[in-house]
């Protein structure tokens, strides 16, 4: 068993609070009402043990998928019942970035034995297993996040080369279930990803620090090779990204200091046209999701130091942090669902150390699943 250790930051006011319309009431953690920001509804079990990575959603069947990293496994939760309806298990790496794609009904993962798969939205069973460059158990080959094209049917994966640069962006067709491209990077790390099919470009952020420095390189997706490199200055390691697209910016969420623990973050906005930085803000440590809403223009920025930091958008050159929201003890992993004006994050199991800090003085905490909503 894997648990993470962890401290108890803050706690607010506290209120019940009623279950969404459509859902059947049940019992509820205390809400967590912050002004401006996000509204804990509920928290959900999860029966995970270790890292969880990252989230995707299947509005359809309101069903909400959560890769189990350290657990080897799958996790679905019906989000109309709150309760977790499956959970695969016994798959061949631990799983990172998913997609569901509605038009074949498949979730895409990429997993960490260097292979993607599909598993079916509705079984919920591995049903396609498409081996990347290097082939399948490659140690020197990790598969990590990821950006993907629903009209093509394209996943893209950033693969790290551990000790070398000879990192990759895999391409697979998940329609044809086939590897059809390999870009290489020249850099160990590409880690944050994100698509702008429209312009037909891919911005990778390398989390590598070379001669003081992290870049984005930019892909042509049409050409399947690198066009541009950009220094991302005064936010080195990158591992999530967000993307403006009417406004031209970029953003990505930094690490500074490469691990999970170290506090600040940093978010950086950026010309997406010409990689000029536009602005740096301090953010939460350990950046491990990020998501510009367009509506609100809001920016929520989850990291694994117990909160999930909230910015908004002046205008175009102008940000600044409205709050941070606690969430739990390396709750690194979010997800932002536009369509439901809610985040979905996800905690680890853990131990709170407690006052007076003995070595007796500890809570275990389960893994759960916090159900926040949009405040205005």
């Amino acid at each position: 068993m894997k648990i993470r250790v962890g401290a108890v930051l803050a706690l607010l006011v506290v209120f019940g609070v009623a279950s969404a319309p459509g859902q059947e009431k049940r019992k509820q953690l205390p809400m967590v009402r912050m002004s401006g920001l996000l509204g804990l509804v509920e928290t959900i079990p999860l029966p995970t043990e270790g890292w969880m990575d990252h989230l995707a959603v299947d509005l359809k069947n309101n069903h909400l998928f959560i890769s189990g990293e350290y657990s080897k496994s799958f996790v679905v939760v019906d989000l109309r019942t709150g309760q977790v309806i499956h959970n695969t298990t016994g798959l061949g790496g631990d799983p990172r970035k998913p997609f569901f794609d509605p038009k074949t009904n498949e979730v895409w993962v990429d997993l960490g034995d260097n292979t993607l798969v599909a598993i079916d939205a509705k079984s919920f069973e591995v049903v396609k297993t498409v081996e990347l460059t290097g082939g399948k158990g490659n140690p020197k080959r990790d598969p990590d996040n990821g950006a993907y094209d629903y009209a093509r049917g394209l996943y893209y994966s950033g693969v790290g080369s551990p000790g070398a640069m000879e990192g990759t962006v895999e391409i697979v067709d998940t329609r044809a279930g086939n590897l059809v491209g390999s870009i290489g990077m020249h850099g160990g790390d590409p880690s944050a990803f994100v698509l702008d099919t429209a312009g037909h470009r891919l911005y990778v952020g390398m989390g590598d620090v070379v001669n003081g420095e992290s870049v984005c390189k930019v892909i042509d997706t049409e050409k399947r090779e690198v066009i541009a490199e950009w220094p991302i200055t005064g936010g080195a390691q990158p591992h999530v990204a967000g993307l403006d697209l009417p406004h031209h910016r970029l953003f990505f969420g930094s690490r500074l200091q490469g691990g999970h623990q170290g506090e600040p973050g940093k978010l950086v906005v950026m010309n997406s046209d010409n990689g000029k930085v536009i602005q740096v803000l301090d953010s939460v440590g350990g950046a491990d999701e990020l998501f510009f809403d367009a509506s609100s223009k809001r920016i929520y920025f989850s990291g694994s130091t117990g909160t999930v930091a909230v910015f908004k958008q002046d205008d175009a050159d102008h940000y600044e942090m409205l709050g941070k929201v606690p969430t739990g003890a390396e709750a690194k992993t979010g997800l932002w669902v536009p369509e439901l004006k809610r985040f979905y994050s996800a905690v680890p199991k853990h131990i709170v150390q407690t006052p007076p800090y003995g070595a007796n003085d500890l809570i275990t905490e389960d893994a759960h699943l916090m159900v926040f909503d949009y405040l205005p």
